[in-house]
């Protein structure tokens, strides 16, 4: 890199073309952000799945018409002491400016169809749903959504903007 060249780090993002759904919806509202409590990610932040819903309608319009999802597969492993995974793999589509569906974008994703609690074992009947909405989220991180709290610079909080 020359002398004169500066990383996007280095300076504020500049404004590209292909960058356009990703700076729009980047960086969440605290208000879609909630503190996870337990487990493995404590002290993480977790994104209200209903933003990501209402952010794609804001840039591509209502589900089916301006984005939507196929799901690929859903299939269920075996984890330690009984716990049974749900997983789910969808593609996520979203119009173009020609008016065309995008090419896919895969995602995949899971939740605990039986879990090991402390009274014992405990079944989720949404746990199908609960995987393809992380699917989904994870299909259009692609895109950027909720960019921002995946690369640690925001948390809903100002002790936490490293924008």
């Amino acid at each position: 890199m020359a002398d004169n060249e500066t990383t996007q780090e280095e300076t504020k993002p500049v404004t590209h073309d292909n960058l356009k759904i990703w700076q729009k919806v980047c960086r969440p509202p605290s208000s879609a952000l909630k503190q996870i409590k337990g487990g493995r990610l404590s002290g993480m932040t977790d994104i209200n799945p209903m933003w990501r819903y209402q952010a794609l309608t804001y840039l591509f319009g209502p589900c089916g018409k301006g984005w939507k999802y196929d799901i690929v597969n859903l299939w269920t492993d075996d984890g330690s002491e009984g716990v049974k995974i749900a997983h789910a793999q969808v593609n996520f589509y979203h119009k173009l400016d020609s008016d065309e569906w995008s090419d896919p974008i895969p995602g995949v994703g899971g939740s605990m169809m039986i879990a090991k609690e402390k009274n014992g074992p405990h079944t989720s009947d949404e746990c199908y749903k609960m995987a393809v909405t992380d699917a989904i989220s994870t299909a259009i991180k692609m895109l950027g959504v909720g960019a921002d709290i995946y690369a640690g610079k925001w948390d809903g909080t100002k002790y936490k903007d490293q924008s």
